[in-house]
């Protein structure tokens, strides 16, 4: 075997591996959120309670992930994220031996804690094992897997909880990490494999606390952090109010709206594919989140404006997905390109919380904005944070590439 096939090879099942722990990740944050309304009855708590458990998940997920990096950067990712979906998926499981909403809330908040350690452990492990020249590609299949647990995982978890009750299947998702944990741990010495001498050595990060606060305090970090920001209020909120906007601008349905978001999110994944391909070969390029946040912008105002039959705005979202996922590629290379080398898991650990920082602001948003009897408004500000947050991708590229 020559040592590019070799090359490829650990490529190859170093990519399968994250990406599938990370895809069993989005689909044990989908373990509850599909059951709220069997929930609601069992356990005689309303949707504003289950709410709460979903919030209190993303904060422990927010509050981990830079300490996380850290640890990271001191001891090498394989064995933070063999404990952090072993944690997971016994948090999970436990949940389906309680019949308390207490407990539920307790649990569901440790996975989300657990939760915190796939970006900076994730990304470290691709950062230090994949040459660079395939860098983007990596990120983005890591992406997308996730993005493909998060369409599956409602899917999985109601088709489980239909043939056994909802306790059950939280008590087989958990069995099923558990065998996932397995698999790590015995696959585990391709995560520790450097990709090369400059990479190689647990402690890859020299510098304590106080040089990593300032690396992560630099006006590089800091801006891709609002990148991660401002780029997930815009597309967050459409994901999440798709099918009301759609049906009170267009009168769909919900199982039409349910399409158009099925829709909006495998474009997503698409675009993601491409995009890597594209970054790996130009590099972190202005042109390219151009293209893909200005084609957005124009589709999101198109969609609501309310001018198109339904079929054409189901069409011009997934396009919408597809161009937002197209940048990926060149968001993730940017960062890489901004850090130090053996900084990439708190750096990665810091800007992946401005995407659950997003993910906390635009519900409210977007929710007042429908209650005002402004659904258009929904894909009108998306449209413009997608913009605003080309401003920023921009100002971040001429500092890091100046």
């Amino acid at each position: 075997m020559t040592a590019a096939a070799s090359s490829t090879g650990v490529t190859i099942r170093v990519v399968s591996l994250v990406s599938v722990v990370h895809m069993m990740s989005h689909i044990f944050h989908q373990a509850l959120h599909p059951l709220f309304p069997t929930l609601t009855v069992e356990l005689g708590v309303s949707y504003t309670a289950l709410g709460f458990v979903m919030t209190s998940f993303s904060l422990a997920t927010a509050i981990g992930q830079t300490p996380i990096g850290f640890l990271v950067d001191r001891i090498g990712g394989k064995a933070v994220l063999v404990a952090g979906l072993a944690l997971q998926a016994a948090a999970v499981g436990a949940i389906g031996l309680t019949g308390s909403y207490w407990s539920m809330l307790a649990l569901f908040t440790l996975a989300g804690l657990a939760h915190s350690v796939y970006h900076p452990a994730d990304y470290s492990i691709l950062s230090r094992t994949i040459d660079k020249s395939r860098l983007a590609r990596a990120f983005t299949l890591h992406s997308s897997a996730g993005n493909l647990g998060t369409m599956l995982g409602p899917l999985i978890v109601v088709g489980l909880a239909g043939l056994w009750g909802w306790k059950a299947a939280c008590m087989a998702l958990g069995g099923f990490g558990m065998l996932m944990v397995l698999a790590l741990w015995t696959q585990g010495d391709l995560l520790s494999r450097p990709r090369d001498s400059t990479t190689a050595g647990h402690h890859a990060d020299p510098n304590g606390w106080r040089d990593g606060l300032k690396m992560l305090m630099s006006p590089p970090m800091l801006m891709c952090f609002a990148f991660f920001v401002v780029l997930t209020m815009a597309f967050s909120g459409v994901r999440i109010y798709i099918v009301a906007a759609m049906h009170e601008i267009y009168g769909a349905s919900v199982a039409e709206g349910t399409v158009v978001l099925t829709a909006f999110s495998a474009g997503m994944i698409g675009g993601m594919l491409l995009g890597g391909s594209i970054a790996d070969r130009y590099g972190p390029r202005v042109l390219i989140a151009v293209l893909g946040l200005v084609g957005a912008s124009a589709l999101l105002l198109l969609v609501g404006s309310g001018a198109l039959p339904m079929a054409l705005a189901g069409g011009a979202l997934c396009g919408a997905g597809f161009m937002r996922g197209f940048v990926q590629g060149v968001r993730d290379l940017m960062v890489f390109r901004a850090t130090p080398d053996g900084a990439h898991g708190k750096a990665f650990g810091f800007v992946s919380t401005g995407s659950h920082v997003g993910h906390a602001l635009m519900p409210l948003v977007f929710g007042t904005v429908m209650d005002m009897g402004h659904p258009s408004w929904v894909f009108g500000i998306a449209a413009f944070l997608s913009l605003a947050a080309l401003a920023t991708f921009a100002t971040v590229r001429r500092r890091v590439l100046a």
